[in-house]
């Protein structure tokens, strides 16, 4: 019990297999991709729906007006009108008052909130930005705030006129269109949760992928591994064979326990594979389909008597006299289904098997996918 323990929890404590983890997410990337398409579409149609639904109506009109400065006694041009000065002179009474006199009904506080006022390069060309929920309000303070210009400058002695060169049409404000950036926002988002989903999943995945997940997670001999369509007798059945009959010794009868619960396949399977001989599976005269796990689709008579005698068990039927046969056969192999987690149904039938005197030869990994072999074991 102590050795279990200390196992069970190397196998908790165990560093992360890069290449198994990879190959993990190889099955898992459609799930990443589509759920990153779907992130995408959402945040297109999210931002779309925002845009039309919360951004505001405002208006927008621009002026430019070109200023003549005036001479002083000495004869210089003032010049020390700028940008901040033109913001703060429009707010101020001496323009403000005769802007006012041309807006009957409107108050000084939406004017000044509505009218900002620029020096942009050129110190004589003035811009005067007018911003307002709709056109007529725009079009109006526009219009007085240019007269007012017009008649303050003619009152100064800094200036000598301002004239209006451009006066723009209010035009209706909207947002930039950033949809491929919500887009590709969502898709960020959804997709990195979605990966780390995966990831957390991977972390918490007890399913049994190779041999070594075996022997670190419960201690007991991995005997190899049994593939979906094994054809020719590839290298993992030609181990698995060898694994078992050195096992056996002379002995020709064995029992196993399906954690998938096709013991009769899986059965008919290992009898097959430790009957079969080298001509068999080498190409000595023998097709190399001849040796591929169609059990199912051949006919009774055509199979071969198998020397070896299987006793299978699946788990969900396992009971006191199935463990008495266990104990007269001599001991039984676990088969645990490839990339399923089966992990609390397994411990518990080791317990169950422990408590009954039963032998766990080993453990054997089924239906293994052999792409994923392939590339793990190249």
């Amino acid at each position: 019990m102590k050795k279990k323990m200390e196992m069970n929890e190397e196998y908790l404590n165990r560093g992360m297999d890069l290449k198994r983890l990879v190959l993990y997410l190889q099955k898992k990337i459609w799930l990443v991709i589509m759920l990153a398409v779907l992130g995408a579409c959402c945040g297109g149609i999210i931002y779309q729906m925002m845009r039309s639904m919360k951004m505001p109506v405002e208006y927008q009109a621009e002026s430019k007006l070109y200023i003549s400065f005036g001479h002083d006694e000495s004869g210089e041009v003032y010049q020390y009108y700028n940008g901040y000065t033109w913001n703060d002179l429009l707010d101020t009474d001496p323009i403000l008052d005769l802007v006012m006199m041309q807006l009957p009904g409107y108050e000084r506080e939406q004017v000044i909130a509505a009218t900002t006022a620029e020096i942009l390069s050129d110190i004589r060309l003035l811009t005067v930005t007018v911003k307002g929920e709709n056109e007529k309000f725009v079009r109006e303070i526009r219009t007085a705030v240019e007269s007012g210009l017009r008649e303050f400058a003619s009152n100064s002695k800094e200036l000598d006129q301002i004239e209006v060169i451009r006066s723009g049409a209010p035009e209706r404000i909207y947002w930039d269109d950033r949809t491929v950036a919500a887009c590709v926002t969502g898709a960020v988002i959804l997709g990195v949760i979605a990966f780390l989903v995966v990831s957390f999943n991977y972390v918490f995945d007890e399913s049994v992928y190779v041999q070594e997940d075996i022997e670190k997670k419960y201690g007991v001999k991995a005997l190899g591994l049994l593939t979906h369509n094994q054809k020719g007798l590839q290298p993992y059945a030609r181990e698995l064979k060898a694994n078992i009959r050195y096992l056996l010794e002379e002995r020709k009868a064995f029992a196993i326990i399906d954690m998938a619960n096709h013991a009769d396949t899986r059965g008919l399977e290992l009898e097959r594979l430790l009957s079969s001989q080298e001509t068999d599976v080498f190409g000595g005269g023998q097709a190399e389909d001849d040796f591929s796990w169609n059990i199912g689709k051949r006919e009774d008579s055509n199979q071969k008597k198998s020397e070896y005698d299987v006793m299978a068990f699946n788990e969900n039927i396992l009971s006191e006299e199935e463990c008495r046969k266990i104990r007269e056969i001599g001991g039984v192999i676990l088969l645990l289904p490839f990339g399923t987690d089966t992990g609390r149904k397994t411990a518990r039938i080791l317990s169950l098997l422990r408590n009954q005197d039963c032998k766990v030869l080993g453990m054997v990994i089924a239906q293994a996918d052999e792409e994923f072999l392939n590339r793990y074991y190249a």
